[in-house]
């Protein structure tokens, strides 16, 4: 008789497009939003100098006279960056929670991929929760003297090591499923913007007393885009690997045939 042909072997696991848009979206439309905030800015005198105006004066939503060069400023567009604020954290968190669930549903079995899908859960929560929180409690004079001000930095602090310790666990543990994270490039860009993103978290620890040339803007910056730029990435690659026919998933082949 005929050896009996063994299992088929699975078909490659597309992982979900949502994720992309989602990421596509928190990304791209952060820079339309900021540039908004920025363009209806009143720095005074100066015109608006990204190095040196931080975030946290574009979501102030009251006239202040400016902690660096004392003299009024205004945010009039403030509910924009604000807005920033809260759409940055709910598309991350959703789009996570889909890609990890999505990719993970098919290896419950493995101890190492739940782990890594509770680990990045548990950084996706404090990233979308801290930066709801950023948006909420606004960094200005009027949050100081009421001494909640503490808040506001400290969701800008726990944003920056969340979401960038996201991108450096997607670079060291590639195991959530999808063939695209394995990637040496992907692996390497991700390394390269957590790295990034962790160096100008310090150095805005560290900027000493302030004045008038301490570059808050910058430092606070690059704290937030390296996260932005790892979620445009992730939002193309995800892309790739549905037109590739596939993002994951095992591979395997015929069994072997049984002689009867």
């Amino acid at each position: 008789m005929p050896p009996k042909p063994g299992p088929a072997a699975p078909l490659p696991h597309r992982p979900p497009l949502l994720p992309a848009v989602l990421f596509a979206i928190a990304s791209g439309s952060w820079f339309f939003w900021e540039l908004r905030a920025q363009a209806a800015f009143d720095a005074g005198t100066t015109s608006y100098d990204w190095k040196i105006e931080s975030l946290s004066d574009l979501g102030v939503d009251y006239r202040q006279v400016h902690p660096l060069k004392h003299y009024n400023v205004t945010s009039h567009r403030h509910g924009s960056q604000n807005f920033n604020f809260l759409q940055a954290g709910v598309c991350f968190g959703l789009a996570q929670l889909i890609l990890l669930f999505a990719t993970t549903k098919n290896r419950a079995t493995q101890n190492n991929a739940l782990l890594l899908r509770n680990l990045r859960l548990l950084l996706t929560a404090l990233y979308a929760g801290s930066m709801l929180l950023i948006a909420r409690i606004h960094g200005g004079p009027r949050e100081k003297f009421w001494k909640i001000i503490g808040w506001h930095w400290m969701g800008f602090g726990t944003a920056a090591v969340a979401g960038n310790l996201n991108s450096l666990l997607a670079a060291a543990v590639p195991t959530v499923g999808v063939t695209f994270e394995a990637h040496a490039v992907y692996r390497a860009f991700s390394a390269v913007l957590g790295m990034a993103g962790l160096y100008s978290l310090w150095r805005f620890q560290n900027l000493g007393e302030w004045h008038y040339q301490t570059e808050l803007g910058l430092w606070q910056r690059g704290m937030v885009y390296p996260v932005l730029a790892w979620e445009a990435m992730t939002a193309v690659a995800l892309v790739a690997a549905n037109v590739s026919g596939g993002g994951g998933g095992g591979g395997g082949g015929a069994g072997k045939a049984k002689r009867t």
